[in-house]
């Protein structure tokens, strides 16, 4: 009786570890490889890259020369949560602009402005 009490705590045991969460999709990320990178510079200063990894993680940019760099380009990835993460952006005279679906948005201003900026 007593080995039958341990065999159903160690089953038991056993289901609520295989039960829990798995954060990341079970996946090693330090186990991770490149799988394609691809570099280019050319003599006018312009330039591309991208790279891609094992675990799906996806980076690309390009830039050129453009009175100050015009740089435009991306990544995406799966957060811990399984979210997939996409972020593109273009940085130039106007500043570095990130656009992506989890980024924070400020609130709208809570009056009328008295003047134009």
């Amino acid at each position: 009786m007593n080995s039958l009490g341990f065999v159903f705590s160690l089953l038991t045991v056993s289901a609520m570890a295989l039960a829990m969460p798995q954060l990341g999709g079970g996946r090693n990320d330090a186990q991770a490889t490149i799988v394609r990178d691809d570099r280019n510079i050319n003599n006018d200063g312009s330039y591309q890259f991208m790279y891609e990894t094992s675990n799906g993680i996806f980076r690309q940019e390009q830039g050129r020369e453009n009175n100050g760099m015009e740089q435009s380009g991306g990544w995406s990835y799966t957060s811990p949560e399984g979210i997939p993460v996409e972020i593109t952006f273009v940085s130039n005279a106007g500043g570095y602009q990130p656009v992506g679906a989890l980024l924070p948005v400020a609130p709208p201003l809570p009056y009328q402005r008295t003047q134009v900026y």
